[in-house]
């Protein structure tokens, strides 16, 4: 609370809400009675001044409410508890993949957790968005919160097609590739679909491995 207080000093330093449909979008996200009883600081709506919403940190609000299932894209801030870090873990991979995690931690072995066992479209830690300003970092979604990355060279890789393109000469013809089938020639087949060379060449030459 005194950190709002001291970045925001009164209403005129509070940044608005785009336009009218998503002030009222983010205001029946806190008229739900259930939500709105989890209000630890904020809550306050102008809809005069310029669409202000006030700063609002919501601790524990109904899982199944629109404000923890729904994305906000506004100045609410719902906080989860849980009783030990695995817990966490357990919270995010519960729930669609998210566009980001954010996680605050020092701890070395924590952070290899949270990459390797949780699914996002990026990972940053002690800090939040600012992996969005760093154009050397793919930036995109995976599952349900995007598809594709882009930034700089990701952008180009992401709306270029690739085409394939494969050019063989006529001087030799695999006749492994025609009928009649026999043993040797579905061995020799199954070798290669399994990408085994060795085997493929021993069975081609009739020698047994």
């Amino acid at each position: 609370k005194s950190t709002l207080k001291r970045f925001i000093a009164d209403s005129d330093q509070m940044a608005r809400i785009v336009n009218g449909r998503h002030f009222q979008r983010l205001s029946n996200l806190l008229k739900d009675p259930a939500v709105a009883a989890s209000i630890l600081h904020g809550g306050g709506l102008d809809a005069k001044n310029l669409r202000s919403i006030e700063p609002t940190i919501l601790l524990n609000p109904p899982l199944d409410s629109a404000i923890m299932t729904e994305e906000i894209f506004g100045p609410l801030l719902p906080i989860i508890t849980v009783k030990k870090i695995e817990d966490s873990i357990a919270f995010v991979r519960a729930r669609p993949k998210p566009l980001a995690v954010y996680a605050f931690t020092d701890s070395a072995p924590l952070k290899r957790r949270i990459v390797e066992e949780t699914s996002s479209g990026s990972v940053t830690f002690n800090d939040a968005v600012v992996q969005f300003g760093v154009d050397t970092l793919p930036f995109g979604g995976v599952g349900q919160s995007g598809f594709g990355q882009y930034h700089g060279k990701y952008s180009f890789e992401m709306f270029s097609h690739k085409k394939a393109v494969l050019r063989r000469g006529f001087l030799v013809e695999a006749m492994l590739r025609y009928p009649p089938w026999d043993e040797q020639k579905i061995a020799m087949m199954r070798h290669l679909f399994r990408y085994d060379y060795v085997r493929f060449i021993f069975t081609f030459l009739g020698l047994r491995r």
